[in-house]
C-alpha cells in the first residue's frame, strides 16, 4: 500500500524538520510536496525520527524574524510544533507497539502436597510506569487467566484475600513482558502472603462445593405436564438441555430459575430415542443466570478420566439446588458410569468434571409400561450419565435453529407466597365435628373438581386414619381424652420440605367412572333371561386433556400445570383389572379465591375426545370463603 498523508497541519510542521529515517522504529517516510518541502508519510515500514537541534531548523517562507517588539516567532513556533510533534510520536508508538501473550497461573498446594488451582479469582495487572493502564481479569476454572500486554513493567495484585485451609493468601508480584518471549507469571504458596486465620475451628470446603457457588446459577427446573426435572443454560441465546421425557407430551413448558423466577420456554430440538431436548428461554428474565461451560470432546486432555472426582447439580421442583459428588469408575462411549446418586427430580441436571466442565447429562426415568390395560404394571427405573459427546449433534442443530428463530417472551410467571401453612390449622380443622369435606367438591359432568388447601390435600391423604381414630376416641372416651396427635404423625418435617405444606390450592380434574353401554346390555339380558344380571365392566368416563381457570372471562395463569396418572382397579365382568387414566392438577395463588375479586369464577375441563368443548364447573361463593377462611391464619401470621 502507498504511503497515506496524515493531517495538513501536521505535514507542514513536519516539513520544517530534517527527518532522517533510519531503521528499526515506527513507520514513516518522507516525500517532497507540489513546493518542494519534505511531508512526513505514514507507511508500513519499521522506522524511527531523528530530529535535528533547533539551531538547524530551517525558517518558513512566511515567518518573520522578530516582531515590533523584538518578540522571536522562530523559536516560539517551532517549540510549538516540537510539542505537538512530540505528542503525537509518543501516541501512535504506543499504538504501534506490539503486544504479547501472558499467562497468569494461581495455585496453592495444601498440606499433603497436593496442588490445588483457584478457579475464578479475581486479579488486577497495572503497568509500573503509568497510573492509568490498568485490567481486570479472573482465573478459569483451570486456575490459569491468559491476556495480551505490550512489553514494559507490570505487577499482578489479588482483589481480595483467599481462603485456603487455616490461612489467607494475597499477592502483589511484578514481572517484565519482554519481546518475543513467553511470560509466565505463577501466584503460589511461595510468593503469597500468608495471614494466619482465625483459631476458631473452620469447616472445610470441597473444590465441588466452592465451584457450586457459581455453577448453580446456570442450572434450573424444567416443568412439564407430566413430569418435573432440572436442566442447565448452554449457550448464551438461552439454550438450555434436558431430558426428553421430562417436557413430553407438555403444551405449556416452564423454566424455573429459582422459588420466583420462572418463564415460558420454547422447544427448539428432540433427541427422543437418546432422551434429550434442548429448550429456549429468555435470560433476561434472571439477571444472575450463569451459561455453564461444556467440556472439549475434541482437546488436547480427554474430558473426564477414570477415578476423577466428579459431581452434579440438580434443580428439583420446589427445592434448593442440590450438590451430589461421586467418583467415576468406566467411560462407555456412551455413558458414564460413576457411584454418584440423584434422584428424579435431578433428572436432566448437569454432570461436571472435577474443574467444573459438563461432560455428561444425567437420566433417571421410568421405563413405559407395554400397555395401559396391563393387569399388573410394574414399573422399572433406569438412571443413568448421558455423555456430553452424545448431545453434540442436538446441540449443533438447536444453535443453528435459534439463530433463526426470535427470544421467546421474558414474562414471568407467578409464583407460590413464601412460608409455610400452619400445621395447627390443619390439626384444629381436622379435629373439628364441624369439618365437611363435601365443601371443597364441585360435581359436573363426566368430573369431580377438588379444591384442595393444605387442610383438605392432608384430609385426602389420611382420612381412612383419621376417622378410624375419630371412632376409637369416641370409644374410649369414658377412659379418658383421646390424645388426637396421633392422626398427625405424617405432618412431619418432611412434608414441609417437600413442599406438601405451601400455601396454595391445588384445582384437581378427576374423571369419574362408569359402566360400559355394553356391560349394561348384557347384564340386563341375562336379568331377564336367566333371572341373574352380570357383573359390569368400569371405564372412566372421560381422558383430561386441559383445564383454565376464568376470573370474569380472563384466564388465571397457574403456577404450575401437571398432569398425574391415576391407576384404579375397577370390576371388569367376573374379575377386577387395573385401569389408567390422567387426572389434572393446576396450582393457583390462594389470593385468587378472595372474596370480591371475581364476581364469577368458572373452571373450564378439556377432555381427550372433545378437546374445543369445555365442561364448566362454577366456583361458588361457598367454595371461595372456605379456601379463604383456610388461609385465615397463614395471613395473620404474614403480616
Amino acid at each position: 500500500m502507498g504511503p497515506v498523508p496524515i493531517s495538513p497541519l501536521l505535514t507542514r510542521g513536519l516539513a520544517q524538520l530534517n527527518v532522517r529515517p533510519k531503521r528499526r522504529v515506527p513507520v514513516w517516510a518522507v516525500q517532497p510536496d507540489r513546493w518542494g518541502r519534505k511531508l512526513l508519510m505514514a507507511q508500513r515500514s519499521r522506522h524511527r525520527l531523528e530530529v535535528p537541534a533547533f539551531s538547524s531548523l530551517p525558517r518558513g517562507p512566511r515567518q518573520k524574524s522578530s516582531d515590533k517588539y523584538g518578540v522571536a516567532h522562530t523559536t516560539m513556533r517551532t517549540k510549538s510544533v516540537l510539542a505537538f510533534l512530540a505528542i503525537f510520536i509518543a501516541f501512535y508508538t504506543a499504538a504501534a507497539q506490539d503486544v504479547h501473550n501472558v499467562t497468569l497461573k494461581v495455585a496453592v498446594v495444601d498440606k499433603d502436597l497436593n496442588v490445588k488451582n483457584v478457579p475464578k479469582f479475581l486479579l488486577t495487572v497495572a503497568k509500573k510506569d503509568t497510573a492509568f493502564a490498568e485490567w481486570k481479569i479472573a482465573t478459569g476454572f483451570d486456575g490459569v487467566a491468559m491476556m495480551t500486554l505490550p512489553a514494559g513493567s507490570y505487577v499482578v495484585r489479588s482483589n481480595e484475600a483467599l481462603r485456603f485451609g487455616e490461612s489467607e493468601y494475597s499477592w502483589s508480584a511484578d514481572f517484565k513482558v519482554v519481546a518475543d518471549a513467553l511470560t509466565v507469571v505463577e501466584l503460589s504458596n511461595d510468593n503469597a502472603k500468608v495471614t494466619a486465620g482465625s483459631s476458631a475451628p473452620r469447616r472445610r470446603m470441597s473444590e465441588a462445593a466452592e465451584l457450586f457457588k457459581t455453577l448453580r446459577h446456570g442450572v434450573v427446573t424444567i416443568e412439564g405436564e407430566l413430569a418435573a426435572g432440572s436442566g442447565f443454560v448452554f449457550d448464551e441465546r438461552g439454550l438450555v438441555l434436558t431430558n426428553h421425557h421430562v417436557i413430553e407430551d407438555t403444551n405449556d413448558i416452564r423454566v424455573r430459575f429459582d422459588k420466583k423466577t420462572a418463564v415460558r420456554a420454547r422447544l427448539i430440538a428432540k433427541d427422543v430415542e437418546r432422551d434429550l431436548a434442548v429448550l429456549q428461554i429468555n435470560l433476561a428474565a434472571f439477571a444472575d443466570s450463569h451459561v455453564l461451560p461444556l467440556a472439549k470432546t475434541n482437546g488436547p486432555e480427554p474430558a473426564v478420566i477414570v477415578g476423577e472426582h466428579v459431581f452434579s447439580i440438580g434443580s428439583p421442583a420446589q427445592q434448593d439446588k442440590i450438590l451430589t459428588t461421586g467418583i467415576v469408575s468406566k467411560i462407555d462411549p456412551r455413558s458414564i458410569i460413576s457411584d454418584i446418586s440423584f434422584g428424579k427430580g435431578s433428572a436432566g441436571g448437569p454432570l461436571f468434571n472435577s474443574v467444573g466442565e459438563v461432560i455428561g447429562i444425567t437420566t433417571f426415568r421410568v421405563e413405559e409400561r407395554e400397555g395401559l390395560t396391563r393387569d399388573s404394571a410394574k414399573d422399572s427405573d433406569f438412571a443413568g450419565i448421558i455423555r456430553i459427546e452424545v448431545a453434540e449433534p442436538l446441540i449443533a442443530k438447536a444453535r443453528e435453529i435459534a439463530a433463526t428463530k426470535g427470544t421467546p417472551s421474558a414474562e414471568l410467571m407467578p409464583y407460590i407466597p413464601e412460608g409455610l401453612f400452619p400445621i395447627e390449622t390443619i390439626k384444629t380443622s381436622l379435629t373439628s365435628s364441624s369439618f365437611a369435606a363435601g365443601q371443597y367438591i364441585s360435581d359436573v359432568k363426566d368430573y369431580q373438581v377438588r379444591y384442595m388447601t393444605p387442610v383438605y390435600k392432608f384430609y385426602m391423604i389420611e382420612k381412612d386414619r383419621i376417622e378410624s381414630l375419630k371412632i376409637r376416641a369416641r370409644r374410649n372416651k369414658d377412659k379418658g381424652k383421646h390424645d388426637a396427635g396421633e392422626m398427625f404423625n405424617d405432618l412431619r418435617v418432611w412434608k414441609e420440605y417437600a413442599g406438601e405444606l405451601a400455601p396454595a390450592v391445588d384445582i384437581l380434574a378427576l374423571p369419574e367412572t362408569t359402566a360400559t353401554m355394553k356391560s349394561m346390555a348384557l347384564s340386563a339380558i341375562t336379568n331377564m333371561t336367566v333371572g341373574y344380571s352380570t357383573p359390569l365392566d368400569h371405564k372412566y368416563k372421560a381422558d383430561f386433556s386441559q383445564m383454565k381457570l376464568l376470573c370474569d372471562g380472563k384466564e388465571v395463569t397457574p403456577v404450575r400445570r401437571t398432569k398425574t396418572e391415576i391407576a384404579r382397579d375397577l370390576q371388569n365382568y367376573y374379575k377386577t383389572k387395573k385401569r389408567f387414566t390422567y387426572a389434572g392438577v393446576y396450582t393457583y395463588p390462594y389470593e385468587v379465591f378472595a372474596p370480591g375479586k371475581c364476581s364469577e369464577m368458572v373452571v373450564h375441563v378439556f377432555s381427550e375426545e372433545d378437546i374445543e368443548t369445555p365442561i364448566v364447573s362454577t366456583v361458588t361463593d361457598a367454595i371461595k370463603a372456605r379456601i379463604w377462611n383456610d388461609f385465615a391464619d397463614f395471613r395473620s401470621k404474614a403480616k
